[in-house]
């Protein structure tokens, strides 16, 4: 199967997902308007604004179609690449899937009903739609009412699973303190200042260390705000790797942490879990498919105090903790291994070729 993908070429999750199909077997032709090292087509931006390049790039992604006629048009996220997708018309010939991973559906729409037509339109003109949790698939039912839906998580892989490491328990102890790990980037949604505000006593305490990635639209703003709250040093940050690298560096943690403001099924939650880190997640409907209370902490993403007390019950989590990371690890590899859910991503699409636009 020849397949056209639109997607971001910066991001590792379209790395990851055009390496894992041509693994599979897959011809895979990756066409971006960002720049990235595996993107086998530069789309021509003609505006500074995301928003005009994506409508622009149309007739593009229409001309391409007909150069390379793939069997299938696989666009990323249903504002952007699947908007360009159905405004080039392409789908009248080949069949298009569309890919929706978190903002494009919980987001977006709500906006301005500008978006929220630009959403639904790419959404009604795709042959099949994939989701990666059922709290997202029921968004955009409600957006689109479609059986043409298939929910897949992405997750971890074979490295992230050999390298799990269990521990019988998190210590707060002297000269011991908590490792946790941050692994969102700077920007607004994934609201790492609140994080920052909550904890920041017990990070000048030492009796947690917390570490951040170094990008993000707010980074610089994230930056000074830290410096005001947090003694210096106190705050560690580590610059994008490759993937085995990073891997390996996140295993070093004890605790994942997140207090994003929507998210549909967080790879990086699944990932953190497959290494045997204790997730703190922020309770909102997209993360329930993974952590219910039992298995990490979940605490309210807009109350300080919840996130500082989700630390204490930490403190006070004895014995179950080896117990927890196992059936976490079990979970992540029963239900989130990325191979082996590309295989079946695969297997729909091939359903969907064969079965044609009509």
């Amino acid at each position: 199967m020849k397949i056209l993908l639109l997607a971001d070429g910066r991001s590792i999750h379209t790395v990851r997902y055009q390496k894992e199909l041509q693994e599979q077997g897959i011809n895979v032709t990756l066409a971006s308007l960002e720049p990235g090292e595996t993107a086998d087509i530069q789309l021509k931006k003609k505006s500074v604004s995301n928003s005009l390049n994506y409508f622009f790039s149309n007739r593009e992604i229409k001309e391409l179609v007909g150069k390379i006629a793939p069997d299938l048009v696989n666009a990323h996220f249903a504002s952007g690449y699947g908007f360009s997708t159905a405004l080039s018309g392409v789908w009248k010939k080949v069949p298009v899937v569309l890919h929706c991973l978190g903002s494009d559906i919980l987001i977006s729409p709500g906006k301005s009903i500008g978006h929220k037509r630009k959403v639904i339109y790419a959404l009604s003109r795709a042959h099949h739609i994939f989701v990666d949790s059922r709290y997202l698939a029921d968004k955009v039912q409600e957006l689109v009412p479609t059986k043409d839906i298939s929910i897949i998580p992405w997750g971890t892989d074979v490295e992230s699973l050999a390298l799990f490491a269990t521990r019988d328990e998190i210590e707060f102890a002297a000269g011991q303190p908590v490792k946790v790990i941050v692994p969102r980037p700077h920007n607004k949604v994934y609201n790492n200042m609140f994080i920052i505000s909550s904890l920041c006593d017990l990070i000048n305490k030492r009796e947690l260390t917390i570490t951040f990635p170094d990008w993000g639209d707010d980074y610089d703003e994230f930056r000074t705000f830290a410096k005001e709250k947090c003694l210096d040093g106190s705050i560690g940050y580590y610059h994008f790797m490759p993937r085995g690298d990073y891997l390996r560096f996140a295993g070093g943690f004890d605790v994942y942490l997140s207090a994003a403001l929507s998210d549909s099924s967080p790879a990086s939650l699944i990932e953190a879990m497959a290494l045997g880190l204790f997730p703190i997640v922020g309770d909102i409907p997209g993360v329930r498919d993974w952590v219910n209370g039992e298995n990490g902490i979940l605490y309210d993403p807009y109350n300080n105090n919840a996130l500082h007390d989700a630390f204490n019950l930490l403190r006070n989590l004895k014995g179950d903790m080896k117990r927890i990371l196992t059936e976490n690890h079990e979970k992540a590899k029963k239900d989130g291994f990325f191979p082996e859910n590309t295989r079946n991503t695969i297997s729909i699409m091939e359903t969907v070729w064969r079965h044609g636009v009509g």
